[in-house]
């Protein structure tokens, strides 16, 4: 054998392997697209989420008014993106996740703003060591 017959050979191998490799592409990728796609529509829920959680109780109500609030904004939100037979545990899950996130959240701002107190006693107010001078308006 030649090196065009090897050439020619390898051409052919490749051609075949290439073939193969595109028939099980080509098969699973209706398992690829479902995937991705069913991933994206949680993503969209998720976000959908957090912004009616955050809308919810703005809005305020008691917690069964804001869950059905949060629930209602979501569903018009899927069918805008026209995302169509999502479980209700999906939303209901999403809304969970957004509730515990805000909750977390607040938390953390609450604990690293300084406290103030309301009544303070005389001996604790500082005060100035020096009279204040009386300044006119040219600085004299």
């Amino acid at each position: 054998m030649t090196i065009k017959d090897w050439i020619y050979l390898g051409i052919t191998v490749a051609s075949y392997l290439l073939a193969i490799i595109a028939g099980i592409y080509a098969k699973d990728k209706a398992k690829i697209n479902r995937a991705t796609r069913a991933g994206q529509a949680l993503d969209v829920v998720g976000k959908l989420a957090s912004y009616a959680v955050h809308e919810a109780e703005y809005i305020g109500g008691t917690g069964q008014e804001k869950r059905e609030f949060a629930s209602e904004i979501i569903t018009q939100g899927l069918a805008l993106f026209g995302i169509k037979n999502v479980a209700s545990n999906a939303v209901n899950g999403a809304i969970e996740k957004a509730v515990n996130s805000m909750n977390i959240a607040d938390q953390d701002v609450k604990s690293t703003e300084p406290e103030i107190a309301e009544n303070v006693p005389e001996k604790d107010i500082v005060q100035p060591t020096e009279p204040v001078k009386d300044v006119t308006a040219d600085g004299k």
